[in-house]
């Protein structure tokens, strides 16, 4: 089981917040030495440390600082306990990373609720929860009653049904543990010492954090007045206190199920609150201290406008009181300064004089401060004044929440409207794009067909020609004269030239009909069977060739026969002006995501031309410089687009090229 580790010399406050502790359900182990709070934390599992900083072996800051630096307390909540006037013991603190800081003399019940706060135990506010389940902290009822008998009463049948309880015996009591624990029910008597139920409930309603929370008030009239000045009063179900209490089960029970419950992140207004006091008189300090803590608060001291400005930088604060005359940073200056900056500017500041004066409270107000009160209007006035700008604040913070939350709310839907329209839009160009896909598809077919009945109708009148023409020259024989049989022979040659572009067109045509047939292609292979036929054409010829072992790849081999004979037959033919020619075939990258690449040390290509290369028709070199039909890279480029690859080239004039393609595993 955790416990609360507890480490101050003195015996009356160890004693004091142990008791405190245990009274509140908490296990805790109390050290009177730094030694001794070591060896506590590796004894204990320690949930939360409350560690004062004068110690008779040391100084409590620079345990904190040893914790903070061992990563099994790097995230241990700890408070610091120090007196009050000893500001740089404070500000140290917070510096070296305490968790929070509680200033002697102390609101025992302040620091109680702050350490559920911190260690989110069940009933405190952020505290994790199963919703609905009877007996589980979402399921506590606060019983506000001043009869310990009625008390205990309401509360073991409470218990009986399946709910957790807190109970407080008056009014002040039962608001602070409201606003502690977030109960889910209040059921609270009309008759209370201090503040009568129908305040209670007045002050739960104007709380953020608390005004959703269901209450019930107990009454001890079943006249209509009674039950007018519950309702009014802002309750939400009224039972007479005389009646069985099954019947206020019952009720609780309603109200529970229509309850809304309001976010947990919302602070309530009722909740512990830390006011700064900035005064140069340490008497008034110690008196203005005793009084607010009396009320509820916990109070840092700081007499200087530095101090106050130094402390404002490591903790925070929910009020600021000012005194308006101090020496050195005198109140204005300091009030012109925290509102400055945009990390304190909007903590509510109240500034304090010694003597009404118009002119004063006109200086005050324009420096900043958010009223200005005389010192000796009294304590009543000054918390009155200190709850009305928290509470302003509070209300401010909300409102604000509430815009952001709407703000949030409406991008959020405007972000959806524009998913939903562009969803709608592309679904609308998807369906256009498949149709003109179609339509597409259904126009190259048409075109590949005609082009490939046109190519066939005219490589048979070329052929028609070709053999005319040789009829004619062999039957003529020596009766031509020299001119005529010339003209014979560039009719042959044109013909033959015609043939092979017939025949590329015919080959270009083909590539895209029918099934892809893919199987294990070995392109090593084929590249050293590519350039023996090259070679027996042009035996004369000594090209120096490399072909890289083991290419592998799925693929239509017929394809790639085609599309290598293309590309080969290129870098064959444009290295037969260089006096060492070489071609190499190979591959880089790894097995996953393999580029092809053919290089050659030829006549290589312009680079601005490159991005034409792969059209039909584009030649790279004149037809009397290199033969070629203009076709074959147009081939090779549909080869692999049918395969789902790529291919693209590097070159320049005189110093050769390389095409890289890729081929999809």
């Amino acid at each position: 089981m955790t416990e609360i580790l507890v480490v101050d010399a003195s015996l009356a406050v160890r004693m004091d917040l142990l008791a405190a502790l245990e009274a509140a359900g908490f296990d805790a182990v109390g050290c009177a030495t730094l030694a001794g709070a070591r060896d506590a934390l590796t004894a204990h599992s320690i949930a939360l440390a409350i560690l004062a900083v004068r110690m008779p072996d040391g100084d409590g800051i620079e345990l904190l600082a040893e914790l903070r630096a061992d990563v099994r307390y790097a995230d241990l909540p700890i408070l610091m306990l120090s007196s009050a006037a000893e500001v740089k013991h404070r500000i140290r603190g917070l510096r070296m990373g305490a968790t929070d800081y509680i200033g002697k003399p102390y609101d025992t019940r302040a620091t109680i609720d702050r350490v559920r706060q911190l260690i989110a135990v069940p009933g405190a506010p952020g505290a994790p929860s199963a919703p609905g389940a009877p007996g589980t902290p979402d399921r506590l009822v606060l019983v506000i009653d001043d009869s310990p008998a009625f008390r205990d009463a309401l509360t073991d049948a409470l218990r009986r049904a399946g709910y957790a309880t807190a109970t407080a015996a008056s009014g002040p009591e039962g608001l602070r543990t409201a606003a502690a624990r977030r109960p889910v029910g209040i059921i609270c008597a009309s008759s209370l010492p201090e503040t009568d139920g129908a305040a209670v409930i007045r002050r739960i309603r104007l709380d953020p954090a608390l005004r959703t929370t269901p209450c019930i008030l107990l009454t001890r009239s079943d006249e209509a007045a009674a039950a007018i000045e519950a309702l009014d009063a802002g309750a939400d179900a009224f039972v007479r206190k005389t009646s069985d209490v099954e019947l206020i089960l019952a009720r609780l029970g309603a109200v529970l199920r229509v309850a809304h419950a309001e976010p947990a992140e919302v602070v309530s207004l009722l909740s512990p609150k830390r006011i700064l006091a900035v005064d140069d008189s340490i008497d008034y300090l110690d008196g203005l201290a005793d009084e607010l803590r009396d009320a509820g608060y916990d109070v840092a001291h700081a007499t200087s406008g530095e101090e106050a400005i130094a402390l404002l930088a490591v903790q925070h604060v929910d009020c600021i009181l000012l005194d308006h005359t101090m020496p050195g940073l005198s109140g204005i200056e300091t009030c012109a300064r925290i509102k400055a900056a945009p990390a304190v500017r909007d903590i509510p500041l109240i500034m304090l004089t010694a003597h009404e004066s118009r002119d004063v409270m006109i200086e005050g107000l324009s420096a900043g401060a958010d009223d200005f009160t005389v010192k000796s209007s009294g304590i009543d006035v000054l918390r009155a004044r200190v709850q009305a700008q928290i509470r302003r604040k509070q209300f401010e913070a909300e409102h604000r929440s509430a815009r952001e939350q709407l703000l949030r709310s409406e991008h959020a839907a405007a972000e959806a409207r524009g998913a939903r329209e562009l969803a709608e839009t592309r679904a609308t160009l998807v369906e256009q794009l498949e149709r003109s896909n179609r339509e597409l598809a259904a126009a190259n077919r048409e075109l590949e067909a005609f082009s490939f009945s046109v190519s066939h109708d005219l490589r048979a009148r070329v052929r028609a020609i070709e053999g005319f023409t040789h009829v004619l020259s062999e039957d003529a024989g020596e009766r031509l004269i020299e001119d005529d049989r010339a003209n014979l022979g560039r009719v042959l040659a044109a013909t033959a030239r015609m043939s092979e572009l017939i025949d590329a067109l015919l080959e270009l045509s083909s590539i895209s009909r029918g099934p892809l047939a893919r199987t294990q292609v070995d392109l090593s292979a084929i590249a050293s069977s590519v350039f023996d036929e090259l070679r027996q054409r042009e035996p004369a010829r000594s090209v120096e060739i490399v072909v890289a072992p083991a290419l592998r790849i799925q693929a239509d081999e017929k394809l790639m026969r085609i599309m290598l004979d293309n590309l080969l037959g290129n870098a064959w033919k444009f290295t037969s002006r260089h006096p060492h020619p070489r071609v190499e075939v190979g591959a880089i990258g790894d097995l996953c995501e393999r580029t092809f690449f053919i290089r050659d040390n030829g006549a290589g290509f312009d680079a601005a031309y490159v991005g034409r290369l792969f059209a039909p028709f584009q030649r790279l070199h004149s037809t009397s410089e290199f033969k070629g039909t203009g076709i074959g890279l147009a081939t090779v480029q549909r080869i692999l687009e049918r395969h789902g690859g790529r291919i693209w080239a590097e070159g320049a004039v005189g110093q050769g090229a390389t095409f890289y393609f890729t081929l999809p595993r």
